[in-house]
């Protein structure tokens, strides 16, 4: 019996599973795919509404508040533990034996302080490039070409 290999391909505001892919069959094949998007916002839309404003502790002064973080890797950070929240869950039903996961670099490292003990167990390849727009044969020839089969 072979191995059920998923390939996850993402980025802060995509990500693509491809379910039963064989990385030792070379040419075409069909997986089921399941994509999730995120429309991205600039951070001038997120941050619309201002932060507000703040009284000064001496004298009668008030000044803007300023925003502690970026507003738009927040999102893709939520972005980002959504799927890893649907990954952790096709992994606790046994769906997959085997994750690659392709991410971009910031992506990728967010994936892995969200996932799962069980789904990092079985992912078997982490490859830091954003496949997430290759179209399917070449994402799979691309992880083929990468970690060997």
């Amino acid at each position: 019996m072979t191995a059920t290999t998923w390939i996850l391909a993402a980025d802060g505001n995509q990500a693509r599973l491809l379910k039963g892919v064989n990385l030792l069959k070379d040419g075409q094949q069909s997986p089921e795919q399941e994509v999730f998007r995120w429309e991205p916002k600039k951070a001038q839309d997120i941050m619309a509404d201002k932060p507000g404003r703040s009284h000064s502790s001496v004298g009668h002064g008030r000044s803007a508040m300023e925003y502690s973080s970026d507003p738009v890797r927040e999102e893709q950070q939520k972005f980002t533990a959504e799927v890893a929240g649907l990954i952790d869950g096709y992994a606790a039903e046994g769906a997959f034996d085997r994750l690659v996961v392709c991410a971009a670099p910031q992506t990728l490292g967010d994936l892995r302080n969200k996932l799962s003990d069980k789904s990092r167990t079985l992912t078997v390849a982490e490859i830091d490039k954003n496949f997430s727009n290759l179209p399917t044969d070449k994402l799979i020839a691309s992880v083929q070409a990468t970690i060997g089969r």
